[in-house]
């Protein structure tokens, strides 16, 4: 009687090589999903062929036995694992794993684009800076030939001489009362000669005395570009006197600008004065 070797799981006579039989599988196999089960079933049916003698037969219904025919559900996650040491892992478990490690991409701060972007926005303000008082400079410059012109006019019609105006103590910023006659005057001032005056304080009746310590020219000669003193009632001044900037002179009449007459606080008015005892002129120099 002739014994026929048949391929599968009935195994010949004679010692059995599990290894033969797990090439065998994974070779006849075709689908590669197919293949990772049989792989997964063959390697539990070569644990049950390590674990027991080549000729010992599985009992029907044991443990051993569904060992040998193949891997239980429980065990499928540990022969996955198994799988996944020699590279076997699943596509669906390479992408989880792919995930979990991918890292969120940085954002990296351009320093140079940064401190370029800061020098042009700091070289726009300078130029602006620089327009605005490049402005104020021309607006100065013509309000002071203006005022010259008319000064030199009415020094050939009206004036034998006029004394040249000295340079006096200067201020950084308008230091009379907001809305009255005397920060109007400073006003003015400042708007012809880019500067404010100082070097003295008080009420409008005290300025040419305190001007004239602070050293600048004060005289009784009417002129442009000057600050008029007036004294209390002189011209409806009131009980501490009036202060104005002077914008012409004809002769004895003077032409001036003044805040809080006959406008009221903090608003200009222009009146023409006649020229007399108790007005004192402040000069520019």
């Amino acid at each position: 009687m002739n014994n026929e070797i048949i391929r599968g799981r009935h195994r010949a006579p004679g010692r059995h090589n599990p290894l033969n039989e797990l090439k065998i599988l994974a070779r006849e196999t075709a689908q590669p999903a197919m293949k990772g089960a049989v792989f997964v079933a063959a390697t539990g049916g070569l644990v049950a062929s390590f674990a027991n003698p080549a000729s010992a037969e599985p009992l029907s219904g044991t443990t051993a036995g569904a060992a040998a025919v193949g891997p239980t559900t429980g065990a499928v996650p540990a022969a996955s694992t198994a799988l996944a040491k020699i590279g076997y892992a699943p596509a669906a478990q390479k992408a989880v794993t792919q995930r979990a490690t991918a890292t969120k991409p940085r954002v990296i701060e351009d320093i140079q684009v940064k401190t370029e972007r800061a020098a042009a926005k700091a070289a726009a303000a300078k130029a602006a800076a620089e327009r605005k008082a490049a402005a104020e400079r021309a607006s100065r410059d013509l309000t002071r030939r203006t005022l010259t012109s008319t000064t030199s006019t009415t020094k050939s019609v009206s004036n034998g001489s006029v004394p040249s105006a000295s340079s006096g103590m200067r201020s950084s910023y308008n230091w009379a009362t907001k809305g009255q006659c005397t920060w109007g005057a400073l006003a003015k001032w400042h708007a012809s000669e880019g500067y404010y005056p100082g070097g003295w304080t008080g009420n409008a009746m005290e300025w040419a005395s305190g001007a004239a310590s602070a050293g600048y020219t004060v005289t009784g000669t009417p002129r442009t570009r000057s600050i008029l003193v007036m004294q209390p009632g002189v011209h409806g001044s009131s009980s501490v006197g009036h202060v104005a900037w002077v914008t012409a002179v004809n002769g004895n009449e003077v032409t001036i600008i003044e805040m809080n007459a006959l406008a009221g606080p903090y608003n200009y008015n222009t009146r023409t004065l006649t020229d007399g005892p108790g007005m004192k002129y402040i000069y520019a120099p």
